[in-house]
């Protein structure tokens, strides 16, 4: 990989190495938006949406973590940079999906 340790933008071909982290972490946000529009309770749709997919975007890292080093063992330690960015973004939705209630 060629782009520096800061960078955010990769392509679908730059996240190949750990492309299982990367889709169990969108399903994991799929699935917690439907849930979100079904189950959520206040709010509107989108709100309950937006807070429940970001909270599952963090539950789907940590998923995502054990799915990449059960498919491809040693993965996670050949891709710091990358499973490093995943994870800081992770990390900003679930604090966000945390916060957001207070922000009414």
């Amino acid at each position: 990989m060629a782009q520096p340790d800061y960078a955010f933008e990769y392509s679908w071909e730059e996240l190949k190495p750990v492309r299982a982290l990367f889709v169990t972490i969108l399903v994991a946000q799929v699935l917690g938006l439907l849930a979100g529009v079904v189950f959520g309770h206040g709010g509107y749709w989108f709100e309950r949406a937006l807070l429940w997919g970001s909270l599952a975007t963090f539950l789907g890292y940590l998923l995502g973590l054990w799915v990449q080093a059960v498919t491809v063992p040693g993965s996670l330690g050949r891709n710091r940079v990358l499973v490093r960015h995943l994870g800081l973004v992770a990390a900003f939705f679930g604090i966000f999906g945390l916060v957001f209630p207070w922000l009414d």
